[in-house]
């Protein structure tokens, strides 16, 4: 299992993925679906990430909202056959809306979407993990979430407190941030 982790606010969206450099070259855990707009990002089964990140870019293309594109591929994952010896998925769809607003979407063969839209001023957050959801939290009121530099600050120190208790996490960060256009 990879390490996903998202902080939102009406003016930016950070990602930080362990990717790093000990990732196999096809390992899929982030794609671009919009430059500077909106991405998609994945966690656990590989399967379900290269039939998700070709379906999101199809849905793009094809003029979908990110609401739009994450409810076809939940409603795709839920009713796939895919869903052999038990694996989960989970994904993140992130960007900007045409209006400029901010919001992400998880998107899980076990569970319901989940959409999340920032307002002025407020902060969301988004791990793969639970017990990494609360070290993030703890992370974010000691580095703060107001700032890029903040909130990439504690989403890696989330990553090195991760790998020391989740199997497979790697310390090489990967991040990815999209800005609001002016």
């Amino acid at each position: 299992m990879g390490l996903v982790s998202i902080v939102a606010r009406e003016d930016f969206i950070s990602l930080v993925t362990d990717l790093g450099i000990h990732q196999v070259i096809d390992d899929i855990r982030f794609k671009e679906l919009i430059p500077n707009t909106a991405f998609i990002a994945f966690s656990d089964d590989e399967e379900y990430a290269i039939m998700a990140a070709s379906a999101a870019e199809t849905l793009v293309n094809q003029g979908f909202s990110l609401k739009e594109l994450a409810e076809s591929i939940q409603s795709s994952i839920n009713n796939s056959l895919l869903m052999v010896d038990g694996q989960t998925f989970e994904a993140v769809v992130a960007g900007y809306s045409q209006n400029g607003e901010a919001q992400y979407h998880v998107i899980s063969n076990i569970k319901p979407l989940e959409s999340y839209y920032p307002r002025t001023g407020e902060s969301l957050y988004y791990v793969n993990s639970q017990e990494s959801m609360l070290v993030l939290e703890k992370s974010l009121k000691m580095y703060g979430m107001g700032t890029v530099d903040q909130a990439q600050a504690a989403q890696i120190h989330l990553l090195q407190e991760a790998s020391k208790f989740i199997p497979n996490v790697h310390t090489n960060p990967s991040s990815y941030i999209l800005k609001k256009a002016n």
